[in-house]
């Protein structure tokens, strides 16, 4: 007998002789609780020695001065409610899983630290029982918290209490206690390390000796001692974890990132590459269409790449050339602008010389023209004084007189006999006449004063108004002369203007560009047909190189053929072998061979030497038997009747078929090779072709840009043609406008200078006009006042007259009378004194007008005599200022002429200077700020001629940048609509994001390389061997893990049969276990492709992910599940792994007395509390049980703990029966109530009371027997 039970026996023999417990018990009951301990203590002798916590030390801790407690078998703590019971559970559970926060201490209550270790000399001591003697771990508080070493000695007191009852806290001196020959560990402050110790999962030799067990998956362990005392509630989860690792095998999860990393990306890696076999409903395909227009525009960009270079060397050349006129072009214009200069001061002196002769002939002029105003306006006067009258008058003045004298002796003939009378009355008269006469000289005397006053101021004012009249006529011949120029020059003008206008029929200004232009369409013509027979030559070359490709592509693929037919025949042969050899081997059981094996010794050198292997040895239905020497071969009876007429071992035949197969493996290989081989030789042979074809292509495609482009550059020609034709319709039409706004203009300045001499001369007569009419009306005044003047005489020589002619009529009458009385003829008398007044008064009159006469007679001689000359002279001076103007202006004309064809030159060279300089601009503004041409353009030094100018090249070289700038346009948005059918990391490593040009440009070569070398197909087939292969890594890995599905159908098995086997008769009839399917979509989903994979393995083996067969099931079934599991695995993203627990689903099925749990995957309100924490005691005892035997496997029996508080609370039948169920699993339970329940059932009954705040603890039993 063990010392265990010995031990268990002796503490039995002392709980009988325990008087106050033994009263207390019926025979019955004693015999039955004797039965029971004695079939306990019976288990345990039978268990191997096992290693275990043998005791626990309390010292100043937890309100213990100082504990011993034995916890080698089952320990029952009795005592009040808050005494400590549960306090020391925690320390027995705190050496198993070294976790503070999973002691079940409740918030707001002091930590593990704090209560177990308040002061610097608190202690919890384990001593470990193992097979070579006990060890110590003592814990202690070490900078605020729990720290433990290891002693390899068995517990002692004085270690740590000295001989004055003193608990030391100083190491040191520890140490010093401590036997020198044992060995301490150092300390260790980690639980999890301790732990490692503990459960031999530790790699430090040092550490070895002091493990429970050897485990590297110890971790239920502890976790069910603790579910047990927390009466944590239990979930499958939990079991079936357990379960699994308590399995021989480890369970290796299935990475499900390394899935993820393979499929996660397979439905974008499949619309990849499947896009580029999806066809339209008319044939297309969309996705190779835009590869193909986008390598098209990649080659565009190169030709327009290489035209860029062409124009930017032809605009070098022209640039150079520029910089080489550009100064003798300024040389030029400088020297134009001087002979312009000097051509201008010639005009100058000449007009200076003609205008200063012109002045002084016109003055002469100015001054004869002023003379015959003066002879027409005196011409004019004398015509208002009605001179001729007055001529004619003054003509008469002798004939007046004569007729007069004669009237006279007339009258004095008439009166000579009456001489008296007549004297007498002449007398008289005379005096009366005297009187007359005197009164008239006296009027005549003051009208002639008057007149002669009046006179004076008439002279003043005629002077005034001659004076005003030549200022007037002065200023206005002045400017006729000035217009008389301006006339002349202006009908010079505009004689030129029409001349210029006429000469706009033969002006051609873009002749010499418009000849350029239909010289450069001439030689595109020359181009065109250069180019069509450079194609013709290029597309003749690529299409010889490609039938050879084709033809050596062609012959590898029917070379691959015949080796595959060759493989696979191979391949048959081979596994008909295996096959023959596998059916062979299938008759092992009762074949002759295993009879002979069984029951004669030595039959290989006997009868295995005459025996055939396949028709007898391996055969069934001999009957063979031991026989009689005459009627046997060797002793052996056999039935030859069905032999109609050579042997191996079955490890031979093993070993020839493991050959053979591994001869199928290599065959398989081989034509799994065979198709990679092939592409790797097309692909070669497309590399070796596709760089003979490249450049072919590149100068195909550079010339079919240059075809395309030649339209456009005859179009551009034509335009420009068009262009040059328009703008010289234009110019001339501009110019033509310009002209004859000229011609017009002068036209309009000729008869705007006439009008002005209409309005001029108008205005010059309307002055004269107002000074004469000024000087006639203050003439007409002076006149008026003469006339009044002469009226007033009148008035009073009338009066005076009346008088006189009353007083004559008187004296005629008087003498009349007298005479009459004398006998004279009164009548005729009178008659002749009226004829002599008459006369007299005519004389009178001729007297008056005699200083007119005398003044027409002056002005006559003196003037009218000399308008003839006057005239003449001015016509001389008109001639000669004509000729003098004519002379001016055909020297001025010369002079214009050759300025204008200087200033025209001038222009001329000034435009072109100023387009030579604006080209010369634009192109520094093209190398330095727009920035249109390559960098590595600007070191090129390979200039070409060209009769373009830089602005013209200029534009050309812009026109070529947009239109590379509009094709990378185009391929930008094709690339991008291109690029919507892949995903930033793609299969092709396509750039889906390109950014800069060089980017678009890399994504145009290389398609053009993709579509040359049918890069699709590799990645069609290589795509499609990599799924292939991963449905097989699926199927073989999901398959092991259902091979270990199976092995955990056994192990719940044999946890239900444990159950069976090892329960106690009691509440619980029973406790079940059960693996269901499982509900775990992706492990559904890998099982099924697993399934699928194993079904259709032939099918799978051929797999063409990109089928255009639609009745290929299988290649659609396989794409279908590589996307649900594409999508599955990315809506787990967070997974990490599926394992083993994954394949299935844990349940529990518990009957308690009438009730029954069903099957449930959480044991939670079995039945009353008591049940439920008896339920849970037991499955995790059982879990406990599970990794215990796995452990002991390796490392052999070991013991272990559950704590279970408040023990009160099951039926002391349960009690009993949780004792024997973890008893029989090498498991002691240490339990806690506030009073004693059956304490013969338990190996040890501690008191727990309460001094003050100390905790003591009392030994109450101990079982010995």
């Amino acid at each position: 007998m063990s010392h265990i039970a010995e031990v268990l026996i002796k503490d039995f023999d002392y709980f009988l002789g325990f008087g106050h417990y033994k009263e207390g018990l019926s025979h019955r009951k004693g015999k039955n609780l004797y039965q029971g301990i004695i079939m306990v203590i019976t288990l345990i002798d039978m268990l191997p020695g096992a290693a275990y916590v043998n005791k626990i030390i309390f010292i100043n801790s937890a309100n213990i001065p100082y504990a011993e407690i034995s916890v080698d078998g089952n320990v029952h703590f009795t005592g009040t409610q808050g005494v400590g019971k549960s306090t020391v559970l925690r320390a027995l559970l705190f050496f198993y899983n070294a976790d503070k926060h999973r002691l079940g201490i409740q918030q707001g209550q002091k930590s593990f630290d704090e209560f177990y270790f308040r002061q610097s000399n608190s202690y919890i001591l384990y001593e470990v029982m193992r097979d070579n003697g006990a060890y110590t771990i003592l814990v202690s508080r070490y900078q605020g918290r729990a720290s433990w070493r290891f002693i390899d000695a068995p517990y002692q007191r004085e270690w740590l209490v000295d001989d004055d009852k003193q608990v030391l806290s100083d190491w040191v001196k520890i140490r010093e206690r401590i036997d020198k020959n044992v060995s301490v560990s150092a300390r260790i402050d980690s639980g999890v390390v301790f732990k490692d110790i503990i459960f031999g999962n530790t790699h430090d030799h040092k550490y070895v000796r002091y493990a429970l067990v050897q485990s590297a998956h110890y971790q239920n362990i502890p976790r069910s001692i603790q579910n047990v005392f927390l009466n944590t509630k239990l979930d499958a989860d939990f079991v079936k974890n357990t379960i699994i690792q308590s399995m021989a095998d480890e369970d290796l999860p299935i990475d499900l990132q390394t899935y993820r990393r393979l499929v996660t990306d397979f439905e974008r890696e499949y619309d990849e590459i499947d896009c580029w076999f999806r066809q339209t409903r008319d044939g297309n395909y969309p996705v190779r269409q835009q590869a193909l227009k986008i390598a098209e525009q990649g080659r565009r960009i190169m030709a327009l790449d290489q035209q860029l270079l062409d124009v930017w060397r032809m605009l070098n050349h022209a640039v150079a050339e520029s910089e080489q006129k550009i100064p003798l072009l300024e040389a030029e214009a400088t020297e134009l602008k001087m002979n312009i200069e000097k051509e201008r001061n010639r005009e100058k002196e000449l007009t200076a010389d003609y205008d200063g002769e012109k002045d002084k002939l016109n003055q002469t002029l100015g001054g004869k023209k002023e003379k015959l105003k003066e002879i027409a306006q005196a011409r004019k006067d004398f015509e208002t004084l009605h001179i001729e009258e007055k001529l004619a008058l003054a003509a008469r003045e002798d004939a007046i007189k004569s007729e007069a004298a004669d009237k006279q002796i007339l009258l004095d003939d008439l009166l000579k006999t009456h001489a008296s009378i007549e004297e007498k009355y002449n007398i008289a008269r005379s005096k009366l006449e005297n009187a007359r006469v005197a009164f008239e000289n006296a009027q005549k005397e003051a009208y002639y004063q008057k007149q002669d006053a009046l006179q004076k101021k008439r002279k003043r004012l005629e002077d005034e108004r001659t004076k005003n009249r030549n200022a007037v006529m002065d200023a206005f011949n002045s400017w006729r002369h000035e217009s008389d120029e301006r006339l002349q020059m202006l009908l010079a003008e505009q004689n030129r203007a029409d001349n210029a206008v006429k000469e706009l029929r033969q002006w051609h200004p873009k002749a010499e560009k418009t000849k350029q232009v239909l010289e450069q369409l001439r030689q595109l013509e020359v181009a065109e047909k250069e180019n069509a027979a450079r194609q013709t030559a290029v597309k003749s070359q690529i299409a010889q190189i490609t039938a050879v490709y084709e033809m050596k592509e062609t012959e590898l693929k029917q070379a691959n053929q015949r080796e595959q037919e060759r493989l696979e025949a191979s391949r048959v042969q081979h596994e008909e072998q295996i096959a023959k050899i596998y059916e062979l081997l299938s008759h092992l059981d009762g074949s002759l061979y295993q009879w002979l094996t069984e029951n004669a010794d030595g039959w290989e050198e006997t009868i295995g030497k005459v025996v055939d292997e396949e028709r007898i040895l391996y055969a069934g239905g001999l009957e063979p038997q031991l026989g009689a020497a005459s009627d046997s071969l060797f002793g052996i009876k056999l039935n030859l009747d069905n032999i109609d007429a050579v042997h191996r071992t079955p490890d031979d035949f093993r070993a020839e078929k493991e050959t053979v197969e591994e001869k199928v493996q290599q065959l398989n290989r081989q034509l799994t090779q065979l198709p990679i081989t092939l592409q790797e030789d097309i692909s070669k042979l497309g590399k070796k072709y596709g760089d003979l074809l490249k450049p072919l292509r590149q100068e195909c495609s550079r010339l079919k840009v240059e075809e395309e482009q030649i339209p456009t550059k005859r179009q551009n020609l034509q335009n420009q043609q068009h262009q040059l034709e328009m703008e010289e319709q234009e110019m001339v039409a501009k110019e033509k406008e310009v002209r004859e706004r000229a011609f017009n203009d002068a036209l309009l300045k000729v008869q705007a200078e006439k009008d002005v001499r209409e309005k001029k001369e108008a205005q010059n007569k309307k002055e004269l006009n107002s000074l004469d009419n000024a000087f006639n009306k203050s003439s007409k005044m002076l006149d008026e006042e003469l006339r009044v003047f002469k009226e007033s005489q009148k008035a009073e020589a009338s009066l005076r007259n009346q008088e006189f002619v009353s007083q004559k009529a008187q004296l005629d009458e008087q003498q009349k009378a007298e005479l009459s009385g004398k006998g004279v003829d009164v009548n005729l008398l009178e008659q002749y004194r009226k004829a002599l007044e008459m006369l007299k008064k005519l004389l009178a009159q001729i007297d008056d007008e005699r200083p007119t006469v005398i003044r027409y007679r002056d002005a006559e001689q003196n003037l009218f005599a000399k308008e003839p000359e006057i005239k003449k002279c001015i016509n001389d001076i008109n001639q000669q200022l004509a000729m003098m103007r004519q002379r001016y202006e055909d020297k001025r004309t010369r002079i214009e002429k050759k300025r204008q064809e200087q200033e025209e030159c001038q222009k001329q060279v000034i435009k072109d200077l100023n387009h030579r300089r604006e080209g010369l601009n634009q192109y520094h503004q093209v190398v330095e700020n727009e920035h249109l041409v390559p960098d590595a353009f600007l070191s090129d030094d390979k200039p070409m001629e060209s009769q373009q100018d830089c602005q013209q090249l200029i534009s050309q070289l812009r026109g070529t940048v947009n239109q590379k700038r509009e094709t990378l346009d185009r391929l930008k948005d094709i690339v991008i609509n291109f690029n919507r059918n892949f995903k930033p990391q793609n299969a092709f490593h396509f750039n889906t994001m390109p950014v800069t040009d060089k980017d678009y440009l890399e994504i145009a070569a290389n398609l053009q390389d993709f579509m040359d070398n049918n890069k699709i197909e590799e990645f069609r087939r290589r795509t499609s061997e990599h799924y292939k292969d991963i449905l097989g890594r699926i199927s073989t890995e999901i398959g092991t893990l259902m091979k270990r599905r199976s092995d955990v159908d056994s192990v719940i098995l044999d946890i239900n049969r444990d159950f069976v086997e090892k329960n106690f008769a009691g509440v619980i009839k029973s406790i079940e276990l059960r693996a269901n399917e499982s509900s775990d979509r992706l492990m559904q989903l890998l099982m099924s492709i697993h399934n699928y994979t194993v079904e259709n393995a032939l099918s799978i083996g051929e797999l063409n992910l990109f089928s255009s067969d639609n009745r290929d099931e299988v290649n659609r079934k396989v794409v279908d599940y590589l996307k649900s599991l594409s999508h599955q695995l990315q809506d787990e993203q967070s997974r990490p792994t599926v394992s083993l627990g994954d394949a299935f689903r844990l349940q529990f099925r518990v009957k308690e007395n009438d009730n029954d749990t069903n099957w449930v995957e959480r044991i939670n309100n079995v039945g009353s509390d008591g049940t439920d924490i008896l339920v849970k005691a037991m499955v995790n005892i059982m879990l406990i049980n599970v990794f215990k035997k796995k452990a002991e496997r390796k490392s052999g029996n070991f013991i272990v703990h559950c704590m279970m508080d408040e023990i009160g609370r099951l039926h002391p039948n349960n009690i009993k029966g949780i004792l024997q169920f973890a008893n029989s699993r090498n498991i002691y339970l240490i339990n806690s109530s506030p009073t004693s329940y059956n304490p013969y059932d338990y190996k040890y009954t501690y008191l727990l009371s309460k001094h003050g705040v100390k905790t003591r603890v009392d030994k109450l039993l101990k079982r010995t027997k």
